[in-house]
């Protein structure tokens, strides 16, 4: 008899500590960005002088002996476990930049480190106490903290991160294994397809289109305003200091901070948390709403990040990051995989919208303001993104079939077959009862025949003369 599945996932709760308490997790946040910097000192400090390149282990060593010395003896008055996490990201942060996946770990910023992460020791008992409505947490040096419970949290808790938001708001998001699996609802459609958008959100296979709320553009006035305030606030605090607000201030000098500055700030952070919160909302009710209805979940593959780098105007690419389309996609992955659900990811270079849903053609001279175009060959009438999520759930559907009907991949093979075709698991769910081979994200080249070279047997022939 095999075990029930299980899965892992996160709560996130909000946190209530004691003015006491909060003091001294704001000093463990300095105090880990603090730590950041010594390590990547000592790093790069020991491969310059004879090439010694520092582990995860050597940097831990070196910071007990840190603690120990009287000049930091400082660190000793904090908990040493959210330390031993800054040391273990930032080793994992430079096997990352070695092995080509991440940019080179650089020096954290004042006031950029805003959370700590604690283990939960699993050999000690009562660490977490959760009643109806409300709960406790024991964080080594900081104390039992309490936390308000919203919805039941099952599973092994192993640790959990400490955070504060913009607004001053604090949260407790907790990791757990061995989660069972939700027995949700059947699914109404066996499919869907999904075309994300900027001025429409979504817009499905079934006909509908979900308009884009654009929380940003919504409070980009106000926005602007309190952070203009904020800059005549901070010229004339250098003004008073004799500096020159036109010019860089020299390294090292620090801009005194009023009363009335902080307040302004506040305002920001309370600002951007409700533009963010407001979002989320948004992002969590599209996603969840398409995992409880379709069994099969097909959208496009975007390059989130070149869009909004490279494209259009500021205007356009405010849009991209209130779009936050990189951020549906993450949902969408770990929500099916709660329940049982599959999603299959077409190519970015999939003709979607130029690929007629009637007969198959190709119209290549479409341009991007055309909203509703014509077919040249069988004469239908379209709309650009009812089309493209109609291509794209059949689509979707094809690379499922070709996909899912490939021999396993081993453990050696690193997620590639025999050929070199590639099928990367990002998240991908698989349906209840499904082996784990569907456990992988379909990909539109790994199911799209190649192009074979003509081999030759030998150099190529001479021309003479």
């Amino acid at each position: 008899m095999t075990d029930a599945p299980t899965l892992e996932r996160a709560y996130r709760v909000r946190l209530s500590p004691k003015p006491a308490q909060a003091r001294v997790l704001s000093r463990l946040f300095g105090a880990r960005r603090w730590v950041w910097n010594w390590a990547l000192r000592e790093k790069d400090a020991a491969w310059r002088a004879d090439g010694t390149k520092l582990s995860g282990i050597d940097l831990s060593r070196r910071y007990t002996a840190l603690r120990q010395a009287p000049e930091t003896a400082w660190l000793a008055t904090l908990p040493r476990e959210p330390f031993n996490q800054t040391l273990r990201d930032f080793d994992t942060a430079w096997r990352n930049f070695f092995g080509g996946r991440a940019k080179r770990p650089r020096r954290r910023k004042f006031g950029t480190v805003q959370s700590a992460r604690f283990t939960l020791d699993q050999r000690r008992t009562g660490l977490v106490v959760i009643d109806d409505r409300h709960g406790s947490v024991q964080l080594d040096g900081i104390g039992r903290v309490r936390f308000r419970v919203t919805a039941p949290m099952p599973g092994r808790l192993r640790s959990v991160t400490v955070s504060r938001d913009g607004a001053g708001r604090w949260f407790a998001c907790f990791t757990a294994d061995g989660v069972p699996t939700l027995a949700g609802a059947p699914a109404t459609v066996p499919s869907i397809g999904v075309d994300l958008g900027l001025k429409d959100t979504a817009a499905l296979s079934t006909g509908e289109i979900i308009v884009a709320p654009k929380h940003l553009s919504h409070h980009q006035k106000r926005l602007r305003r309190y952070q203009r305030h904020s800059v005549r606030q901070r010229d004339a605090a250098a003004r008073r200091q004799g500096l020159d607000p036109a010019r860089p201030f020299p390294k090292g000098t620090r801009v005194e901070v009023s009363n009335r500055m902080r307040r302004t700030k506040a305002a920001i952070g309370r600002l951007n948390t409700r533009i963010a919160d407001a979002r989320r909302d948004h992002h969590h009710q599209l996603t969840a709403r398409l995992v409880a209805g379709a069994q099969v979940i097909c959208i496009e593959d975007l390059a989130v990040k070149a869009m909004a780098r490279s494209m259009g105007r500021r205007a356009f690419r405010r849009s991209v990051g209130d779009a936050g389309l990189g951020e549906i996609r993450r949902q969408l992955a770990y929500k099916a995989a709660w329940r049982g659900r599959v999603v299959s990811i077409v190519g970015r270079f999939y003709p979607s919208s130029k690929t007629c849903g009637a007969c198959g053609q190709v119209h290549a001279g479409l341009r991007l303001k055309d909203r509703r175009w014509v077919c040249p060959a069988c004469g239908a009438n379209h709309h650009r993104d009812l089309n493209a999520a109609k291509n794209i759930e059949r689509e979707g559907l094809r690379l499922l079939a070709a996909v899912s009907g490939r021999p396993e991949r081993t453990r050696r093979s690193r997620g590639s077959d025999a050929r070199g075709e590639h099928a990367c698991a990002i998240g991908v769910s698989s349906p209840a009862g499904q082996p784990s081979s569907w456990n992988r994200e379909l990909d539109y080249r790994a199911a799209t025949p190649r192009p074979t070279r003509q081999r030759r047997d030998g150099p190529p022939p001479r021309v003479e003369g």
